[in-house]
């Protein structure tokens, strides 16, 4: 059974992103042990501050972004982490020269937390842009989705997933108890075209922006899509990449800039789907030509298959 190891020959960047990832799979591992245990030792709940978006942080989420920076930190490649739980810029002094920094939502969808609703993991990895002499810079993770070298995603859910593209499609590698290893499960996964579900809080939907409604009842009328949502984006994305359909998070009269982090869901994520043939889009561009701002950026997004999309973009 092919592990892991696999991205070592994918395309020009896969030797180098094998080791990273590989890093990402531990944390992943560990984050999922947390998880399972996270009842019996306390760890659930809100942990009574929040983070730069000013969300409340869980318990949760300030103990997996602990961990996944200490993996990044083993790996020895990676100088600094952006997370979306960090207001700054994390360095890892150690490995300050490395040419790597590693962009990443560490628990996605943590409010699902409480009623043992399934979460996620969300990353991208890009070089740095400063001299491997200087001390990254926040102006290093300002990267468009084109210039991403590799982004994925884990699932903790009845079995820990994790999904990543290094430029050379769409990977799916379940983690195996019995062997303690990643092996590959959905390999080469692309978007069905036809068929799936369109996911999204249709609740807000009379407050969407830019006649989004009736965009989305158009394409209702005319696919007959069914709807399912869970609330946290890599459950619904995983859902679109595998059944097709799309997810989408329009920009609304509270959230007019959107309520997604372009750095931390949209660029991966958009990453991944155009990798398994959709389309990323966040109604004015396509999602892997924006060029980032600031490090907590948000923006609309509409993810899945191209013609469902370009319904509602065009």
């Amino acid at each position: 059974m092919e592990t892991l190891n696999r991205i070592a020959s994918q395309g020009e960047h896969g030797a180098t992103m094998m080791p990273i990832i590989q890093g990402v799979g531990r944390a992943a591992v560990e984050i999922a042990a947390l998880l399972r245990g996270a009842v019996f030792r306390g760890a659930l709940g809100a942990a009574g501050s929040e983070n730069v978006q000013g969300e409340t942080q869980q318990k949760l989420d300030i103990l997996s972004d602990e961990i996944f920076l200490e993996e990044m930190r083993s790996t020895g490649f990676v100088c600094a982490v952006g997370s979306e739980e960090q207001e700054d810029l994390c360095l890892i002094k150690e490995y300050s020269s490395a040419d790597w920094l590693v962009l990443v939502d560490p628990l996605d969808g943590s409010s699902n937390l409480d009623v043992d609703g399934p979460v996620g993991t969300i990353f991208s990895i890009i070089k740095r842009k400063t001299a491997n002499s200087e001390t990254p810079l926040e102006s290093d993770t300002l990267q468009s989705g084109r210039e991403v070298i590799a982004a994925g995603y884990v699932l903790y859910g009845p079995s820990t997933m994790l999904v990543c593209s290094v430029g050379e499609g769409v990977d799916g590698f379940t983690f195996n108890p019995s062997t303690a290893r990643f092996e590959l499960s959905h390999p080469a996964m692309t978007i069905p075209q036809q068929g799936g579900y369109y996911s999204v809080n249709e609740s807000n939907a009379d407050k969407w922006l830019d006649n989004k409604g009736e965009a989305l009842q158009k394409l209702k009328d005319e696919t007959g899509l069914g709807m399912r949502y869970v609330g946290a984006m890599v459950a619904d994305m995983h859902r679109t990449l595998l059944k097709g359909g799309l997810f989408l998070y329009p920009a609304d009269e509270v959230n007019t800039n959107g309520k997604l982090r372009l750095l931390y869901e949209a660029i991966p994520m958009g990453y991944l789907m155009v990798q398994a043939g959709g389309s990323a889009h966040t109604g004015i561009e396509e999602v892997l030509d924006v060029q980032p701002k600031s490090l907590h950026q948000r923006v609309p997004v509409y993810l899945g298959a191209n013609k469902a999309v370009d319904t509602l973009v065009r």
